[in-house]
């Protein structure tokens, strides 16, 4: 039987792996609040709301423009953060849905836009993570050490994503991996 697990540990990231860090943060929370604002521009205009993937396509060709800082950072940073929007979309309609029918009693909870004031923020990466006993290697941010080694399995297991966030200066990862269970 394959189980999902997640192991979260502190990244020791250089200087120049602190900023990049940093700006993907910044990435992912413009991206998010781009979409937040294509989709109610939308909505106010009566058009079909856009999708993760058109917005996508529409930051791709903005990248080469007028937005050359995006170039920075992995496209998955963009990708997932235009991708948790369209989540917290589904949830807020789900929720307003079954508040209709009695099933919710609490808020149905509108996606807010994200600010830089409530710390540096979170992004999540898929694809090509590569996990080793003391470092962790990321798209376009290579390998970053790890405070604790031999902590994330590196062997049997099938690594599915990861997520860097950072709290109070420090920056974590937790990486989400499929192993199999006995």
């Amino acid at each position: 039987m394959k189980i999902v697990r997640g192991y979260k540990t502190e990244l020791e990231p250089t200087p120049e792996q602190y900023v990049i860090l940093c700006q993907c943060a910044g990435i992912a929370r413009y991206a998010y609040n781009y979409g937040l604002t294509r989709k109610q521009e939308a909505h106010r205009n009566g058009e079909k709301t856009p999708y993760a993937v058109q917005l996508q396509k529409e930051l791709t060709a903005r990248k080469h423009d007028d937005l050359p800082w995006l170039c920075d950072a992995s496209k998955w940073v963009v990708q997932n953060s235009l991708r948790d929007l369209d989540t917290a979309f589904d949830n807020f309609f789900k929720k307003c849905a079954l508040k209709k029918i009695g099933q919710w009693k609490g808020k149905c909870g509108y996606p807010r836009f994200k600010n830089k004031h409530s710390g540096r923020g979170s992004f999540r990466l898929d694809c090509p993570i590569h996990v080793f006993d003391g470092a962790v290697q990321l798209p376009k941010l290579g390998k970053i050490r790890l405070k604790e080694q031999a902590h994330i399995p590196t062997w049997g297991v099938k690594v599915l994503s990861a997520t860097i966030s950072e709290k109070a200066g420090r920056w974590f990862v937790s990486v989400q991996v499929q192993e199999e269970h006995a």
